[in-house]
C-alpha cells in the first residue's frame, strides 16, 4: 500500500495538450504539492511526444522505467486495454479515475466485470474506479483532476466513497486549519476497499486520526474489528441509510431493522465515532489534537453570563458532570474580581475579571485541580474600533492562545476553545495557532463528548462475548432445522425450546374435536391460535383467542378463526388451531434476530405486543453478544422502568429475559441459515420466569418468494 501514497513513478494515461483534458491537471497538481517522483505520460492516441515538460509514449513498454504507480482517466471502454498495457509493462498498481462502470448501464457492469478479471489474471491491485484516487501531503502526490493547492500538513486522514464529497471535505478540513496526512477516494471499490485503506492507515505513522465517508459498507465485521483493534479514533459519516422498507411487513423484526439502527449498535461495539453532519469530521478532529479527557468533569467559563448558562445546558444533554476545583480556586478568583456582584461557580462567569492577564493563570489552575477532567472557554472576538483602551477592548481583542497551549501542555488535559466573532480575527487566530479553535460552544461540548467516549470505550477495553454454544448445540434443534425450510410459524418455538428458552406445551389441532381434546388434556383456560403460513400477524386476521375457559368455547373459537381468516385473508391456507396451555400473567416482551448483509446476526429486543412497531422501544446487539451487554442495553429500554416497579406495581427480574436474548444470539451464529426469527411475545412474569408464546421464522433464502407471496 505504500506504493498507492509515495510511488517512486507515476505514468498518467490518458494526458495530451488538448484544452479539456483532465488528466494534464494531475501531473500540475503533483508539480504544486512538491512531489519528487518521475511521471510520465501514456496516450496511444497522441502523436505528441510531450505534454507540458512531461513525456509521453503510446504504451509503458516504451517507458526507460517501470512506473510503480499507473493513473488512468480514460474512457471506460479504453480501461481493460490500459490495464492489459500496464501488466505487459510489469505496473501492478494502479488509480482509476474513470466513471461509468457499475453505477451506470449494464454495459458498464460488463467493464466492471471485466477490469476485475484482467486484475485477478495479472496480479493487479487498484482503487476505484470512478474515484479521484490518492494525495499523500508527506509525499506530494495528487492524483485527483481538480486543480488544489497544497494544503496543511497534518494527522487526518480521510477515505471517502464520493470523490466529490471528499474534495469538499478536504477543502473544509484546511479552511479550518485541520491538517490532512492522506486522502483516498475509493469510487466504486471493485478491488481495493473502504477495510483495505483502514488496516493500512492504522499502521501509518503520518495518520493520527482516520475519517470515513461510505454509502456502502461490504466487509462490515472486518471493518469493525479493524477499527476495534486500533488505538487511532475512526470517524465514519454513513450515506445512504434508509429504512427496510421493503420487507416491513414480513415481521416484526424487518419492520424495527434499519440500516441507522443496525449501524448504531454496530459502530458502538467497535468503538466508531458516528457522525451525522459532515462539518463533525472537522469539529472531531479537532477534537483528537487535544490531550484525552479521561473523564466526565468538566468546567466551563466565559466571559457571557448567558452564554454560561447555554453551555450549561450543553454539557448535561451531552452527560458531563460539572467540575469542582474547590474553595481555594474560588477564594483566588474572588481577590482579583472587580464589582464582587457575580456568583463564582461553575459555570464560570468571568466578566467581573477583567485582568485578562490573569486567564492564563486561571486555565492553567482550573486544570491542574484534580477535580476537573477538562474545560471548555467561550467568547468573542468581534470587530472592535481602533484604539480602544477599555476593559472590554482589552478582553475581546487579546489572543489567549498561548495561555491555554501552555495551560493544555502542563496539566496534559483538554481546554477546548470556542470563539465567536469576525471572520478575519478568527481566521488569523486559527492560522496562528497549534490549539484548536471551535466555532461556537456547540462544536466544542459535542466533540469534546466525542472524544472522552471514545477514550472511555479504549479504556474498556476490546469487547469479549460470552462463550458460544456451539459445543452444546442440541441435536434435536439441527435435526429440526433439516426438516424446515422457508416460512415457518409457530412450529419455531420448538427451536427455542431445544436451546432452552421456556415454552408452553402447545398442540395444533386440524379439527374442533381435536382441538376440545388438546384443550381438556392442557387443562382449562387455553389459548386458541390461527396457524396458516400466510399469515405473519395472527391480531390482524383476529386469530388468537384467549382466556378459552370450557369444551364448548374451544368449539365455537375453532369455528371463529376460520370464518375470520376466510373473511380478512380468503387466499390464505388454513392449517387448523394451535391449542396452547394459558400462560401466567406478566409483562410482553420482544426478542428478533437476522442476517445482516453487511454485519451478519443481529439480535434487536425491546417491548412486545402488537404495538411493538409503534413504540420502538428497542435496542440492538450484534452476535455474539455477552451478558453484561444486553443488560447495560436492556438499562436503556424504557420498559425498565417497569422492571423496576413502576408506581407501586409489582417489579419484574430482567434476568431471565437477558439470557433469553443471549441464547437467541447464539443460536443466529451457530445456524446462519435462519435468516430472519421473531418472538413476539416472550412474557416475563413476576415470579421471574418467562415464556416464547410465538415466533416466527424464515429460513435459507425463501425470504424473497415469501416476500412475493404476501404482495
Amino acid at each position: 500500500m505504500d506504493i498507492f501514497f509515495a510511488p517512486a513513478s507515476l505514468a498518467v494515461y490518458g494526458i495530451s495538450s488538448k484544452n479539456h483534458n483532465v488528466a494534464r491537471i494531475i501531473v500540475e497538481n503533483c508539480r504544486r504539492w512538491g512531489y519528487r517522483g518521475q511521471v510520465f505520460g501514456v496516450n496511444p492516441t497522441t502523436q505528441e511526444r510531450s505534454v507540458n515538460g512531461v513525456r509521453v509514449v503510446r504504451s509503458a513498454a516504451e517507458l526507460p522505467v517501470v512506473p510503480e504507480l499507473a493513473v488512468l482517466l480514460v474512457p471506460a471502454r479504453y480501461v481493460a486495454e490500459a490495464m492489459e498495457d500496464c501488466a505487459r509493462a510489469g505496473i501492478r498498481r494502479l488509480a482509476i479515475q474513470t466513471g461509468g462502470f457499475n453505477e451506470s448501464d449494464q454495459e458498464g457492469k460488463a467493464h466492471a466485470r471485466r477490469i476485475i478479471q484482467i486484475a485477478r489474471d495479472n496480479a493487479l491491485r487498484f482503487v476505484g474506479p470512478n474515484s479521484l484516487a490518492l494525495a499523500d501531503t508527506g509525499s506530494g502526490l495528487c492524483l485527483p483532476f481538480v486543480p488544489s493547492y497544497p494544503v496543511r500538513q497534518g494527522g487526518f486522514s480521510l477515505v471517502t466513497q464520493s470523490g466529490g464529497l471528499g474534495i469538499f471535505l478536504w477543502n473544509l478540513l484546511n479552511s479550518e486549519q485541520v491538517g490532512m496526512a492522506k486522502f483516498s477516494s475509493i469510487g466504486n471499490k471493485l478491488d481495493l476497499d473502504e477495510c483495505d485503506f483502514l488496516e493500512y492507515l492504522g499502521s501509518d505513522p503520518a495518520t493520527t486520526v482516520i475519517g470515513l465517508y461510505l454509502e456502502s459498507v461490504n466487509r462490515g465485521r472486518q471493518l469493525l474489528a479493524l477499527a476495534e483493534q486500533m488505538d487511532k479514533p475512526v470517524i465514519v459519516y454513513k450515506a445512504n441509510v434508509t429504512q427496510a422498507g421493503g420487507r416491513a411487513a414480513m415481521s416484526h423484526t424487518a419492520s424495527l431493522s434499519n440500516d441507522d439502527a443496525v449501524l448504531d449498535a454496530a459502530f458502538e461495539r467497535a468503538g466508531i465515532i458516528r457522525i451525522r453532519h459532515l462539518h463533525d469530521f472537522i469539529t472531531t478532529a479537532k477534537a483528537f489534537n487535544l490531550p484525552p479527557m479521561r473523564g466526565k468533569r468538566i468546567m466551563v467559563m466565559t466571559p457571557a453570563g448567558g452564554l454560561g448558562v447555554a453551555m450549561a445546558d450543553l454539557c448535561e444533554q451531552h452527560a458531563f458532570s460539572f467540575a469542582d476545583p474547590g474553595p481555594d480556586f474560588y477564594a483566588e478568583l474572588a481577590g482579583i474580581s472587580n464589582a464582587g456582584v457575580i456568583d463564582l461557580n461553575n459555570p464560570l462567569d468571568m466578566g467581573d475579571l477583567y485582568q485578562v492577564d490573569r486567564y492564563s493563570s486561571i486555565f492553567s489552575h482550573v486544570l491542574a485541580s484534580d477535580s476537573v477532567d477538562g474545560a471548555v472557554f467561550a467568547s468573542q472576538q468581534p470587530h472592535m474600533p481602533p484604539g480602544g483602551t477599555d476593559v472590554f477592548t482589552a478582553m475581546f481583542n487579546t489572543d489567549l492562545t498561548l495561555g491555554i497551549a501552555g495551560a493544555i501542555r502542563s496539566s496534559g488535559k483538554p481546554l477546548a476553545l470556542a470563539l465567536y466573532g469576525d471572520d478575519t480575527r478568527l481566521r488569523a487566530i486559527k492560522q496562528q495557532t497549534t490549539v484548536p479553535v471551535f466555532n461556537g460552544p456547540e462544536e466544542a461540548v459535542g466533540a469534546l463528548y466525542r472524544q472522552m467516549r471514545f477514550y472511555g470505550h479504549k479504556t474498556a477495553g476490546v469487547f469479549v462475548p460470552d462463550p458460544d454454544l456451539r459445543g452444546l448445540q442440541p441435536e434435536s434443534a439441527q435435526m429440526w432445522l433439516h426438516e424446515h425450510c422457508g416460512v415457518v410459524g409457530e412450529e419455531a418455538l420448538q427451536l427455542l425450546g431445544d436451546y432452552g428458552i421456556p415454552i408452553l406445551p402447545a398442540t395444533i389441532a386440524t379439527t374442533p374435536e381435536e382441538a376440545v381434546r388438546v384443550a381438556v388434556r392442557l387443562g382449562f383456560p387455553v389459548v386458541l391460535k390461527v396457524v396458516s403460513p400466510q399469515v405473519v400477524h395472527k391480531t390482524e386476521v383476529n386469530g388468537v383467542l384467549i382466556n378459552v375457559a370450557d369444551e364448548d368455547g374451544v368449539v365455537n373459537g375453532f369455528a371463529d378463526i376460520r370464518e375470520h381468516l376466510l373473511l380478512h385473508r380468503p387466499e390464505a391456507r388454513f392449517d387448523g388451531v394451535r391449542v396452547t396451555a394459558m400462560a401466567p400473567s406478566g409483562h410482553d416482551l420482544f426478542i428478533g434476530g437476522l442476517q445482516d448483509p453487511s454485519f451478519g446476526p443481529i439480535v434487536m429486543f425491546g417491548d412486545g405486543g402488537i404495538l411493538v412497531e409503534l413504540y420502538q422501544d428497542v435496542e440492538r446487539v450484534l452476535c455474539p453478544t455477552s451478558l453484561e451487554e444486553v443488560r447495560r442495553k436492556i438499562d436503556r429500554l424504557k420498559v425498565a422502568k417497569i422492571f423496576a416497579g413502576i408506581r407501586g406495581r409489582q417489579p419484574f427480574d430482567p434476568a431471565p429475559f437477558a439470557q433469553s436474548i443471549l441464547t437467541l444470539s447464539h443460536v443466529l451464529v451457530n445456524h446462519p441459515e435462519i435468516r430472519e426469527i421473531d418472538v413476539n411475545p416472550i412474557r416475563l412474569t413476576a415470579s421471574g420466569g418467562v415464556y416464547a408464546l410465538d415466533a416466527r421464522l424464515y429460513i435459507a433464502d425463501q425470504l424473497q418468494s415469501f416476500q412475493h407471496e404476501e404482495q
